[in-house]
């Protein structure tokens, strides 16, 4: 895919064996948060950010809130990784 990139937060390297692999699907960039700036990350479409899940927050969201008015007209998708047992209330809260 063009103007793709795959950025992930990982503490145990878990995201980062599912950001790779997407990436390697869609053939695009990948690139950790601590080695990202919101510069490099303007030229690109579609951002797609991965991160573990705790405490009904996702490791690295806060790269999207600090740059919101920057990256509001792209297209933001965003996946967690966890092993809690799926629950209604902490979707929503997600």
């Amino acid at each position: 895919m063009k103007n793709v990139v795959v950025i992930y937060k990982s503490k145990y390297g878990s995201t980062k064996k599912y950001a790779k692999w997407l990436s390697e699907l869609l053939s695009c960039d990948i690139f950790e948060t601590k080695n990202i700036n919101i510069e490099k990350v303007l030229k690109y479409d579609t951002i797609i950010l991965g991160g573990g899940l705790y405490a009904c927050n996702i490791a690295g969201i806060s790269f999207f809130k600090k740059n919101y008015k920057e990256l509001q007209k792209k297209n933001l998708v965003v996946f967690g990784v966890g092993a809690t047992p799926y629950n209604d209330e902490v979707i929503k809260r997600l």
